[in-house]
């Protein structure tokens, strides 16, 4: 009787990892649609314990948050070098490549439902005097919070 709580505990404990799915957000100096410095996509909408492979297509770009629900959620990623982040906290990510912030070169993950979007709203009205490119295109992607 023992063995089978074991085993019940441990499916349990397992089935969000199991369930839990991998994304990719390119980082593009010339986007599909002939825009330049993007995230591809602009926003995502994720479930807590998806994985997001920041793909930048050459050395120039990276991923760095800079709006986070928590400390905890912080992250950067190295120049030019895929990287797969797992996101365990519900909330709102904005995210730039450094080098090309003044750009637009933003995105926006969404961790979970129902999501309060105050915070990064009020990151992105800071940063929006720093940035000189894509500015419609980020708010539109911040609007997408829900």
């Amino acid at each position: 009787m023992s063995g089978f709580k074991l085993f019940t505990l441990c499916l349990l404990l397992c089935s969000g990892a199991i369930n839990a799915k991998d994304h990719t957000v390119k980082l593009l100096t010339q986007g599909s649609d002939g825009k330049m410095m993007v995230f591809e996509p602009i926003f995502i909408k994720i479930a807590k314990g998806d994985t997001v492979n920041f793909v930048p297509s050459d050395s120039s770009h990276n991923a760095k948050s800079f709006s986070v629900p928590s400390e905890k959620s912080s992250f950067e990623t190295p120049y030019g070098k895929a990287t797969k982040i797992t996101f365990n906290e519900e909330g709102v990510i904005l995210v730039k490549c450094v080098p090309h912030f003044a750009l637009g070169m933003i995105g926006v993950v969404q961790i979970g439902d129902n999501i309060d979007s105050a915070k990064a709203m009020a990151s992105w009205e800071k940063a929006k005097v720093s940035v000189a490119m894509n500015k419609e295109a980020i708010d539109e992607a911040i609007s997408k919070i829900k």
